[in-house]
């Protein structure tokens, strides 16, 4: 059987709940070897245990860069090198614009995009300095392709995830493997907080194996379920003028 995970150093950030969890249990079962991170140490200790001692828990906020610059390099200690990162960190709360809780947005934006930027900066000299070549892998949304009603402040944060993974793969490409994902609906703690009807809802399973066989494409971005994210990347190839009024009719 061909197990192309087999024995990979994988770092999930997001590990504890939703995609992350649910990628930890695919890729453990693919034989790869994991450094599972997220804010909340009991959800993680209980993944360890379920998944196998030759994993290994590192508690992190993303949010706190010297704390993402020594967990990075803590890993690369006790694994020796990191093959693949894959950033899943998350918080959402849906907000209308002109009703902003201002709090709640800042720590938003410190966990979706501030912590994407902190990754970054700790695992990019890990990985030029490696061969072969490692991965990192960025979490974005369908919600960041367009802006949509009652999305913010979730959907600016994946839209500047979106342009900072394109950005990392115009300047890394050819010493990183750099890969975008961006999901539609997935059931989770995330998605439950929405009360309107979420189309081509899929399970944090099926998604685990989505981004697990993406991985090891060739393609940049992995997207999926595609019967909705080719629907929006349609809408937002049309003109503004009619973009904007399919988008006000969703309000």
């Amino acid at each position: 059987m061909n197990r192309p995970y087999q024995d990979q150093i994988v770092w999930i950030i997001g590990a504890s709940s939703g995609i992350g969890y649910a990628l930890a249990r695919e890729l453990s079962a693919r034989g790869a070897i994991l450094a599972l991170s997220a804010r909340r140490k009991d959800e993680l200790e209980k993944l360890n245990d379920e998944l196998g001692e030759r994993h290994k828990v590192f508690v992190l906020d993303t949010a706190d860069a010297a704390t993402t610059q020594r967990t990075a390099q803590a890993i690369r200690a006790a694994f020796g090198r990191i093959d693949r990162i894959i950033f899943l960190a998350a918080a959402y709360a849906p907000m209308k614009i002109d009703a902003l809780d201002i709090v709640a947005t800042k720590g938003i934006v410190d966990i979706n995009l501030t912590g994407a930027f902190n990754v970054v900066h700790a695992v990019l000299p890990i990985l030029k300095t490696q061969q072969p070549r490692g991965q990192l892998a960025l979490c974005g949304s369908v919600a960041g392709y367009i802006g949509l009603p009652n999305g913010q402040p979730y959907s600016a944060t994946k839209a500047a995830i979106i342009n900072l993974a394109e950005s990392l793969h115009a300047e890394c490409k050819d010493s990183i493997d750099i890969k975008l994902i961006s999901p539609g609906f997935v059931r989770t703690a995330l998605t439950d907080k929405n009360n309107f009807k979420m189309p081509a809802m899929i399970e944090p399973e099926q998604a685990a194996t989505e981004i697990a066989d993406g991985l090891l494409a060739r393609g940049f971005e992995i997207h999926f379920p595609k019967s909705f994210t080719l629907f929006l990347k349609l809408l937002r190839l049309l003109p503004y003028r009619l973009s904007q009024f399919l988008t006000r009719k969703l309000n």
